[in-house]
């Protein structure tokens, strides 16, 4: 709502010419507030208004008709100062109109309710008789300009300079006379409209507060941004819970005070969690013992809850867990969360042979128990810890090793755009084992993203493929994958579906590696090579291109390389015969060619690819040369044939390093 009242109350001052200047947006749990300095009255503007044809407009005799008369009478216009343009095939009449300058306070009153209409949120509802919809029933509209009232109605809300403070704290309404009193009169009422200011008060009490007992609060943002815009009046307040609930698993206790009570955890120095926490109270501080009191008695029901789930999985065998995942549907055209298992365990060690030989067979074992926990209590209860409790599960089985352990919980790593990927080799091959079948499945069934659409994710699935890939030493293709993936569908067309999943791979990569500030000429060169090489070379290609762009003989090597491309037939051609290379420039670009052909290869192999194109660059003069002295479209059909195919094997060479083509 802050973010859409800024940008729309700034485009409809503009489109009204009203000069605007400082917008500022804050919100409350009560209020939105919206700030502006306006000018007192429009600019002034000119228009075109365009009327009929001439032809139309007068007769023959060159009098105006009653269509010029009207066009004049309805735009304001003498019909003397009329003035005609080409316009098309014709020439019209136009007007040139003055709009004159109206005083903004005169325009307020219908604009500030297309602002407040502007205002769409995800869930709106009605309330009362009227249509309106909105995030939570509007009480009062508060609109003052120049200290003085703007009058309009919205629904049968009248505006007035009238605001009220807390709800609970100071409920009374209070009139603003001054607007630029208002932040001071709403602080006298209890009510802090800043978030910022709120944001500082709820951390700097709470870090004062657990300084207090020796430990430091586990400050996370997104809590702390939700909270924030939670209460009017930040009052932080420390509580304590039994230290016997400190035996549950700690993410467990995290999540309970985290996301179902929006309560801030707290450590000791040593990093260990401790029995403490803090509740942000929307009222005064003389409440606090009142309010901990409260929050201690819920947190404790909380965590009586989440002992007994969690020591009533303790008693089922993951084996029995597995069972039951036969009977949960992953979806209707997919079959069983049992059946996904089998498919991530089999790419699982798939990507392990490939990347982790030794780890083949482990990584099938932890595939196939990786989804157990999603019939477990605890994460029917708390579904954000998937993975998380899997691995607990696991660990207390005995049966299964610490990198193992670990894997269960990287699972679903990275979870957003910049988070963190597997460090185990065990949890790189599950990763990607579960995010290749997702993407795999939900294409060959068809449900892939349209649009804005995107209801599996399997967008972020892709990042989260790339991300993984291109930290990855070991060569891994994704084409390769993607075929193994497909092999429980017998009957599908796999080629054309990993055509379009690599199609897909390359859309997601052109923007990731823009946003990480390559050029886009440079990045379109290289997302090409997704469906034939490994990831991680990509990103060195890029890298390597963007060196070359640095070179003073950039320009003259790109527009050879782009000649080259331009003439060397699409077809695969022969080897080129050096008997019937005819003239010395021919000769000469033959022998350049064969003397740095096989450096060049290696070098690619070798991702060294800024040494490839310093070898490439060699060979600028020769093929300089040879396109200024040499006729390829030689009548001689043989000759013709040779000079292309020698052009073909430079194109076929370079362009292993990139598609130079796409380079500006």
């Amino acid at each position: 709502a802050i973010e859409r009242i800024k940008s729309f109350s700034e485009t409809i001052f503009t489109e009204h010419r009203i000069p605007c200047n400082h917008i500022r947006a804050y919100a409350t749990p009560r209020r939105i507030a919206l700030f502006a300095e306006l000018a007192p009255e429009q600019t002034e503007n000119e228009k075109e208004v365009w009327g009929p044809p001439v032809t139309v407009a007068f007769d023959a005799e060159g009098k105006p008709t009653k269509a010029a008369e009207a066009f004049a009478r309805s735009t304001g216009v003498e019909l003397a100062q009329l003035q005609r343009k080409e316009k098309g095939k014709g020439v019209y009449l136009f007007a040139v109109v003055k709009e004159a300058a109206k005083p903004t306070a005169d325009l307020l009153p219908e604009l500030l309710p297309q602002i407040i209409l502007s205002l769409n949120f995800p869930k709106s509802m009605r309330w009362g008789s009227g249509d309106l919809r909105f995030a939570r029933p509007i009480h009062w509209i508060l609109a003052l300009y120049q200290n003085e009232r703007v009058r309009f109605e919205l629904e049968g809300i009248k505006s007035n300079s009238l605001s009220r403070g807390h709800r609970f704290l100071s409920p009374a309404a209070f009139e603003l006379r001054e607007d630029r009193s208002y932040i001071n009169l709403l602080r006298n009422n209890l009510v802090i409209l800043n978030p910022e200011e709120r944001t500082k008060m709820i951390l700097d009490g709470a870090r004062k507060l657990v300084q207090e007992v020796d430990a430091v609060l586990v400050e996370d943002e997104a809590l702390l941004n939700h909270v924030t815009y939670l209460v009017e009046y930040p009052v932080p307040v420390l509580g304590t819970f039994s230290s016997d609930y400190l035996s549950l698993p700690e993410e467990l206790l995290i999540t309970v005070m985290k996301d179902h009570q929006k309560y801030f955890a707290v450590r000791g120095n040593d990093g260990k969690l401790t029995n403490h926490f803090v509740v942000v109270s929307n009222t005064r501080p003389d409440n606090a013992d009142t309010v901990k009191k409260g929050a201690e008695k819920v947190l404790k029901a909380r965590f009586e809850d989440a002992r007994f789930y969690f020591e009533d999985d303790r008693k089922t065998p993951i084996t029995e867990r597995q069972k039951k995942l036969k009977s949960v549907t992953f979806h209707a055209k997919l079959g069983s969360v049992s059946e996904k298992t089998a498919r991530i365990a089999a790419l699982a060690k798939h990507i392990a042979g490939q990347c982790f030989p030794a780890k083949t067979a482990e990584a099938e074992a932890i595939g196939l128990i990786c989804k157990n926990d999603l019939v477990s209590g605890v994460v029917f209860e708390f579904p954000e810890l998937q993975g998380i409790m899997a691995s607990y599960y696991a660990a207390e089985s005995g049966t299964y090793s610490k990198e193992a352990v670990q894997a269960l919980r990287e699972q679903y790593l990275p979870a957003f755009s910049g988070d963190r990927i597997p460090e185990t080799e065990l949890g790189t091959a599950l990763s990607l084992a579960d995010k290749f079948d997702n993407v795999a499945s939900f294409f060959m069934i068809g449900l892939t993203p349209t649009g804005t659409e995107d209801p599996f994710a399997l967008r972020r699935q892709v990042l989260g493929i790339i991300a993984i890939l291109s930290q990855m030493p070991a060569s891994l293709r994704i084409a390769d994958v993607l075929e193994k993936a497909l092999e429980p569908y017998p009957d599908c067309d796999a080629a054309k579906i990993i055509d379009d999943i690599l199609r897909f791979f390359e859309q997601r990569l052109d923007p990731l590696l823009q946003s990480m500030g390559y050029p886009y000429d440079a990045v379109a060169a290289v997302t090409g090579f997704v469906r034939t090489e490994p990831v991680s070379t990509i990103r060195a290609r890029v890298e390597a291109l963007v060196e070359l762009k640095k070179e003073s003989d950039y320009e003259l090597f790109l527009q050879l390389m782009k000649r080259v491309n331009n003439i060397a037939p699409k077809e695969a051609v022969h080897a080129v015969a050096a008997k019937r290379l005819v003239q010395e420039e021919e000769k000469a670009l033959w022998a350049a060619f064969s003397s740095v052909k096989d450096s060049i290869v290696q070098s690619v192999s070798e991702k060294r690819y800024s040494d490839a194109m310093a070898a490439v660059r060699t060979l600028a003069a020769p093929i300089n040369t040879f396109f200024d002295k040499v006729l390829v479209m030689d009548k001689d059909e043989a000759v013709r044939h040779n000079r292309l195919a020698l052009i073909k094997h430079i194109q076929t060479t370079a362009f292993s390093i990139a598609d130079f083509s796409k380079l500006v």
